[in-house]
C-alpha cells in the first residue's frame, strides 16, 4: 500500500510558512511585546498524550523540499517549500502502518509580521485546487476542497487521492494565534470523516494559546 510514500507526503507539507518568518523572531515592532521563543513554542506542541498516537518533536521545522516533491498551485508550492524560520519547532506522529499521521509546525514573530504572513498562506491555500507529491517514483495526485477548521483566523483544505488504489485523504491548515503561526497537516488511509483531524487541529490552536503568554490576543 506504500504507506511509507503518504509519510513522506506528510512531511512535506509540514514545511509551512516558514519562509517569510525567517529572522522574524529576532525583533518586535514599537509598541508590541517579544516574540514568543523556541522553548514556549517547544512547549505548546501537541503530544503523543494529546493526539494518542506515537511521535516525537524537533527544533527548526520540516527543512523546505526541493527537487520535483510537490506541483501544482505554484502560490502554495512556494509556501510549502520553504525553509522552517529561526526557532520554528516541529512534531509529527503517527498511528502506525495505515496511519492517520500528523505534523505541525509552529513559527512566530511580530503579530504584524505574522498577520501579513497568515493572509499570503491563506490566499495560496483557498486558491488551489490540485496537488501533486512525487517521492521515488511514487506519485500522488490530490483533488483540494476548502473545509471549515477552527474559527475566523484559520483556513483549511481537504485532500483527497488514491494511492496504489487506496483511498487516501488529509486536510492542510494554517491558523494565527497572534504571533504564532500553526501549520498543520493531517493524512488518512481509506477513512473520510474529519472528525479527528478537525478535533486535533483544535486543541493545537487551543494548546497554543494557552501556552503562549502572547498567544490569547488572537482567537482562532
Amino acid at each position: 500500500m506504500c504507506t511509507a510514500a503518504v509519510l513522506t507526503a506528510a512531511a512535506v507539507l509540514g514545511g509551512t510558512v516558514a519562509a517569510d518568518t525567517a529572522g522574524a523572531a529576532t525583533g518586535a515592532r514599537s509598541g508590541e511585546g517579544p516574540a514568543p521563543s523556541p522553548s514556549e513554542l517547544k512547549a505548546a506542541l501537541l503530544t503523543p498524550g494529546d493526539t494518542g498516537l506515537s511521535g516525537a518533536d524537533s527544533t527548526g521545522g520540516g527543512g523546505g523540499v526541493g527537487g520535483d516533491g510537490i506541483s501544482g498551485c505554484p502560490a502554495l508550492v512556494k509556501v510549502l517549500e520553504a525553509p522552517p524560520g529561526a526557532g520554528t519547532q516541529e512534531a509529527d506522529f503517527s498511528g502506525g502502518q495505515t496511519g492517520p499521521l500528523l505534523s505541525e509546525e509552529l513559527t512566530a514573530g511580530t503579530s504584524a509580521k505574522e498577520g501579513a504572513v497568515y493572509a499570503r498562506a491563506k490566499a495560496a491555500l483557498t486558491s488551489c485546487r490540485d496537488l501533486t507529491l512525487t517521492e521515488g517514483g511514487t506519485r500522488l495526485a490530490l483533488t483540494l476542497k476548502p473545509i471549515h477548521f477552527g474559527g475566523g483566523e484559520s483556513t483549511a483544505t481537504r485532500m483527497e487521492g488514491k494511492l496504489s488504489g487506496v483511498q487516501v485523504n488529509g486536510y492542510m491548515a494554517f491558523g494565527r494565534v497572534g504571533p504564532v503561526l500553526v501549520g498543520y497537516t493531517f493524512f488518512q488511509i481509506a477513512g473520510d470523516s474529519p472528525q479527528l483531524a478537525s478535533a486535533l487541529y483544535q486543541k493545537a490552536v487551543d494548546k497554543v494559546r494557552h501556552t503562549v503568554s502572547t498567544g490569547g490576543g488572537t482567537p482562532v
